[in-house]
């Protein structure tokens, strides 16, 4: 047995399911890694205060936040743009150093995160569900500053568990 399919039992048995995707053939090994400890991070973030904002509304975790504090305690990148085959609806995910997609927050499902095959030749539906655009305007990203450091630190803490 290969080093990656070593690595596919041990992952699939996490994920508690028998059936090997067929997408892990396209993985690279430190996506599946860094993809399982985001996962076993965001599986175990309590819900937590995040404050008020300038009109005193109550600042509730978006894909944006989220997408944003998970690159920074990861060390890897956030993407901004739309998810939706006809750009419908604006988003943020994460990018492993591949380029792999880690959608922290999906849209409308239950069950993330979820790690989207973006680069190899399989044909895979990362490039045309997720669109990179500079979305979010300065003011915005400004006003999820210091919600991004609250989940930053308990992203920490949990790794650190």
């Amino acid at each position: 047995m290969t080093k990656k399919e070593e690595f596919a039992n041990i992952f699939t048995r996490r994920m508690r399911s028998n059936m090997t995707p067929y997408v892990l053939k396209y993985l690279p090994k430190e996506d599946l890694k860094v993809f399982e400890e985001v996962r076993q991070a965001i599986i175990a973030l309590p819900d937590v205060d995040l404050g008020n904002d300038e009109k005193g509304r109550q600042i509730i975790l978006s894909c944006h936040i989220l997408a944003r504090a998970v690159a920074k305690v990861f060390s890897l990148e956030y993407s901004d743009g739309y998810f939706s085959h006809d750009r419908s609806y604006q988003h943020s995910w994460v990018l492993t150093k591949n380029r792999n997609i880690i959608d922290v927050y999906p849209v409308g499902i239950v069950g993330g995160p979820f790690l989207v095959d973006a680069t190899s030749c399989y044909n895979s539906l990362g490039p045309y569900l997720y669109r990179d655009q500079d979305i979010l305007s300065a003011k915005e990203k400004k006003r999820f500053n210091a919600a991004i450091d609250i989940i930053s630190v308990e992203l920490e803490r949990l790794r650190a568990v």
